[in-house]
């Protein structure tokens, strides 16, 4: 009896210590599968190919936790995020948000401050952003004297983004400058002065 006590007694405690160890196996890490891997390497690369920065952004950090070791694979990922910032920035271009634009870029450029196209594009879109303020001022100027401070800043502001359409523009505001000139000088011109026994209109 004693004897049959003693092996049920060995028996449970070694289920007990192969239960732990199965419970324990359980926390562990184990490899991706290779094809889990290449598969998602695939989908990344399309999702690249198609443009869709979002799906790409949420593959690479995947494929980044799966193998953080790879240099390749962590650098091709972080420059798919940080293109994530270029695709968004363009977006808020295209809907004339320039600032929230220029927002986006400016945390692009500070999550990835090695990155030239970043960087680049900021630059491009903070010129946008003086554009649009300098022309304003233009279309806001009343008198030839504010139209020509007007022109002189834009003129020098958006010389480095200079093309024939703004250099055409510039061209026909120094016409209606002219204009303007001329026509505040007819008014405060004193009137002409008529002579005795002189002819009305000649």
């Amino acid at each position: 009896m004693l004897c049959n006590m003693k092996i049920q007694r060995i028996t449970t405690i070694a289920f007990a210590v192969c239960l732990l160890g199965v419970f324990a196996g359980c926390g562990r890490e184990h490899p991706v599968p290779p094809s889990e891997r290449n598969s998602l390497i695939l989908r990344f690369f399309d999702s690249m190919a198609n443009g869709d920065a979002v799906a790409a952004s949420e593959q690479g950090a995947k494929l980044r936790a799966m193998d953080p070791g790879n240099d390749y694979i962590v650098r091709l990922v972080a420059i798919q995020q940080s293109n994530t910032y270029l695709q968004r920035a363009q977006r808020e271009v295209n809907s004339g948000n320039i600032d929230r634009a220029l927002d986006i870029l400016n945390g692009g450029v500070k999550a990835y401050p090695g990155n030239r196209e970043l960087a680049r594009q900021r630059g491009r879109v903070r010129q946008l952003r003086n554009a649009k303020m300098l022309l304003g001022t233009m279309r806001e100027a009343k008198n030839p004297a504010a139209m020509s401070a007007a022109l002189t800043a834009a003129s020098t502001g958006l010389s480095a983004v200079m093309t024939p359409k703004l250099q055409g523009y510039f061209a026909r505001y120094r016409l209606r400058i002219n204009a303007a000139a001329d026509a505040e000088a007819a008014k405060i011109a004193p009137p002409p002065v008529k002579t005795p026994g002189s002819v009305p209109g000649k």
